[in-house]
């Protein structure tokens, strides 16, 4: 009995010394373990100073890049889409404008800070989680933007061009003194909101052209209704001379004079010089001669326009209709009788009247060597 007792407690003995083993066995490789997921860890995690694998901005990878590489791949990025023309269409045009005229955009600083933070941030499990999720694949967008100003001017400078603004029917005299109905013509005005909307929508890998809006612009002049005036004929005339051989002089009176030739005027409207002849601008054609500045004569562009526009007003006053703006010259001119002169100067000073007739009226100019006449039909 003695001897059974010591060999059971010799057994337990070993089994105490064979678990207290075993636990240090599995203590040993519990640490061993975590220190290798540590190191691993930490190897994994070491910053390089590049971004993280599977890091892909505005459709670039940028994995393994360091930031100035990621920049330098991101700038040339940038610089493609600026330049990349975007195309607009009409029934007779077709144009190219870049990305960077039309105003977009492209800011990557924000977008890079925030892929350059992926697997840096937070203990080390959470920086290997982003680390380890980032090289599935992991899209950033960059701050793409529109400048509404840019746009609009790009816009006003290309396409408005294309707008043709409605003719109204008018009348043409005939070598015979008859008249003539020329029908009206209607016009077209981009819509340049609804053009707007539209490239702001685009996509950056859109290829297809978009087309561009008009609205239809309707004559205010109908040939219908010119044919219902019954105009009797002439109500006024007056002619005025000038000196052909003034050559700048001579040819800014034919400008302004062609401009205003076969005006209509309905009932009641309002004839505006200015608003009808338009600025007296070198690229309109219009030249060098003596105007009248202050109480003296000196150089100007467009000078003799007030020869036109006082012509005008003689014959409007021998058709007895009312002028609702006019003023004198500040020194005599010699065209027209002493205070019969009306002098205008874009956009300040104008000449305007108003069809008091009770019908409509047709406002003709004609300019021959020396001479200027207006004529005034109507019933």
């Amino acid at each position: 009995m003695e001897k059974d007792a010591g060999l059971a407690e010799i057994s337990q003995n070993l089994n105490s010394s064979n678990g207290h083993k075993v636990l240090l066995i599995i203590f040993g490789i519990i640490v061993t373990l975590i220190g290798t997921l540590a190191l691993t860890l930490t190897i994994y995690t070491w910053d390089r100073g590049v971004l993280a694998n599977g890091v892909v901005l505005s459709g670039i990878p940028l994995g393994h890049l360091s930031i100035k590489d990621a920049q330098e791949r991101l700038e040339k990025n940038k610089k493609e889409i600026l330049e990349r023309p975007v195309h607009f269409v009409t029934a007779e045009n077709n144009l190219l404008i870049s990305m960077g005229e039309l105003g977009f955009t492209a800011n990557y600083d924000e977008a890079l800070q925030q892929a350059y933070l992926i697997g840096r941030r937070g203990i080390i499990l959470v920086k290997a989680y982003s680390k380890f999720k980032a090289s599935w694949g992991i899209s950033i967008d960059p701050h793409y933007q529109w400048n509404d100003q840019a746009l609009g001017d790009a816009l006003n400078k290309h396409i408005v061009p294309l707008n043709i603004p409605a003719k109204n029917a008018h009348f043409t005299i005939m070598p015979d003194n008859s008249m003539e109905i020329v029908p009206e013509e209607p016009g077209k005005q981009a819509d340049i909101n609804a053009l707007s909307a539209s490239v702001k929508n685009l996509s950056l890998n859109q290829t297809e052209a978009i087309p561009v809006p008009f609205k239809t612009l309707t004559p205010d002049v109908t040939k219908t209704e010119l044919e219902h005036l019954k105009m009797t004929g002439l109500l006024s005339s007056y002619t005025t001379h000038f000196n052909s051989n003034q050559i700048g002089r001579t040819e800014n009176i034919k400008l302004a004079a062609k401009a205003i030739d076969g005006t209509v005027l309905k009932p009641e409207e309002e004839f505006s010089f200015n608003q009808t002849v338009g600025p007296r601008t070198i690229e309109a054609g219009y030249q060098m001669a003596i105007i009248i500045e202050g109480d003296q004569f000196v150089p100007g562009l467009g000078g003799g326009v007030c020869q036109v526009s006082s012509t005008l007003y003689n014959a409007v006053e021998r058709a007895n209709l009312t002028v609702t703006e006019r003023s004198r010259h500040s020194i005599a001119i010699t065209y027209v009788p002493p205070g019969q002169d009306a002098t205008v100067a874009y956009p300040t000073l104008d000449f305007k009247f108003k069809n008091n007739s009770g019908g409509y009226l047709l406002i003709r100019s004609n300019v021959t060597d020396d001479t200027l006449t207006f004529s005034i039909y109507g019933k």
